[in-house]
């Protein structure tokens, strides 16, 4: 080969590689402050490859009363935990299985059921309760108990949750609103190896706001072998899978719409120009589902029936929150219009049923969800649904259980 050809080569491989980079550098960029406004709606055949509903067993041991604290599906099986102390177990096709209730004050139960995991691994669950964590197997036996608030280490931070990365790492989440760090990596014996820090900025909006302000709080969610910080306004989403510290997944630019620009010490935070994360994060392979507040910034606002009896007399109110879509692959984010009155997230282009918005992702790429029988008999009366859907309507009574609602996403 000529010594002229191969610097070519080379150099189209160099130029080839930077462009890749540049290109993924850039896909991490979520450009909020350019997409307010801009909204559409979004059908989810965009983003799943089918829908099922599936009716909840309804038998006395099986009833679940609202409202329902955590969903998870996992290997196949239906996790729905309420009021703060138990857990119905249902198979994928709906059928009951068992009630989980270990609450108590003995060594091996819990006394508030905060939240829970379910290991994929493992099938085992486990239970946040004040300070400590309480795992038990699949038959719901007890295996062990993790005293989060001991560890003398990082006893002075408030330590709150607990995520098992892999077996011998460990991240642990604090809740002392003024502290630097709002996590630490720990091994398996809970040294400590590393703290989670905010930036700099991040930091001193958080110690020169008067009071502890919610949306400033960072959140925390398990997505595969790793744990995502949300660390707020710092503007990074980032991800903690190793021993060896954190890395940048993704880089939210507010822009003027930064609440570093405004006065957080107002009562009304709704009536400022500013962006801020709401509710739970969901991540799948190929997408990111977020809810934002918008405040007074121009968009759509959801309309929504009232509760109650006003609801009953057709009464609604408006919010300013927005659904939000990125895909991975190609770094477009875009906000989601409200497809229909009273719903919010994708239009069901399957089956006709209403709007959905996950609860849940497992890591085989299902989003769920959940409706209640007696809307999900309405929403067979009123709206142009298939004969699969009107049928399951038809055996239904208003008092069932809820309809669970799996949604299989694209992964390719």
């Amino acid at each position: 080969m000529k010594k002229s050809s191969f610097f070519t080569i080379v150099i189209i491989l160099v130029l080839f590689s930077c462009g890749k980079e540049i290109e993924t550098k850039k896909n991490n960029v979520i450009d909020l402050e350019s997409n307010i406004g801009i909204t559409e709606i979004v059908n989810l055949s965009m983003i799943a490859d089918g829908i099922e509903y599936i009716p909840l067993q309804t038998k006395d041991q099986s009833l679940l009363t609202p409202p329902f604290k955590d969903a998870a599906f996992v290997n196949g099986r239906l996790y729905i935990s309420q009021s703060r102390s138990e857990v119905k177990i249902f198979d994928h096709d709906g059928t009951f299985l068992k009630t989980f209730n270990k609450q108590g004050r003995g060594p091996q139960e819990y006394e508030d059921m905060s939240n829970i995991y379910i290991d994929p691994s493992t099938n085992n669950l486990l239970v946040y309760s004040i300070g400590k964590l309480n795992e038990y197997n699949n038959e719901g036996d007890f295996v062990k108990r993790i005293l989060i608030r001991d560890n003398e280490e990082i006893k002075s931070f408030t330590p709150n949750k607990f995520y098992s990365i892999r077996e011998n790492l460990k991240l642990i989440t604090f809740r002392n609103f003024k502290s630097l760090h709002s996590a630490c990596v720990t091994d398996s014996t809970f040294r400590v190896l590393y703290y989670v820090n905010y930036s700099e900025k991040e930091h001193a909006l958080r110690m020169n706001s008067q009071t502890s302000i919610n949306f400033l709080e960072p959140y925390f969610y398990k997505f595969r072998d790793s744990v995502r910080v949300f660390n707020n306004y710092d503007g990074s989403l980032l991800t903690v899978s190793n021993a060896n510290g954190v890395d940048t997944s993704y880089i939210f630019n507010y822009g003027k719409y930064n609440c570093r620009n405004v006065d957080l010490n107002v009562r009304d935070y709704n009536k400022l120009p500013l962006i801020r994360r709401f509710g739970d994060m969901f991540e799948s392979t190929n997408y990111v589902f977020i809810q934002f507040q918008l405040g007074s910034l121009p968009h759509k606002p959801r309309i929504m029936l009232k509760s109650g009896v006003a609801g009953n007399r057709g009464e609604t109110y408006e919010i300013t929150l927005s659904t939000s879509l990125l895909n991975k692959k190609t770094g477009e984010f875009k906000f989601v219009d409200q497809p229909e009155f009273n719903q919010f997230g994708f239009k069901d282009d399957f089956e006709g049923g209403p709007a959905f918005w996950p609860v849940y992702i497992s890591e085989d790429d299902y989003m769920i969800a959940m409706i209640d029988a007696y809307k999900f008999i309405q929403h067979a009366q009123a709206n142009n649904v298939s004969a699969k859907f009107k049928k399951i309507a038809e055996g239904l009574k208003d008092t069932d259980n809820p309809i669970l609602v799996r949604v299989k996403l694209k992964s390719e």
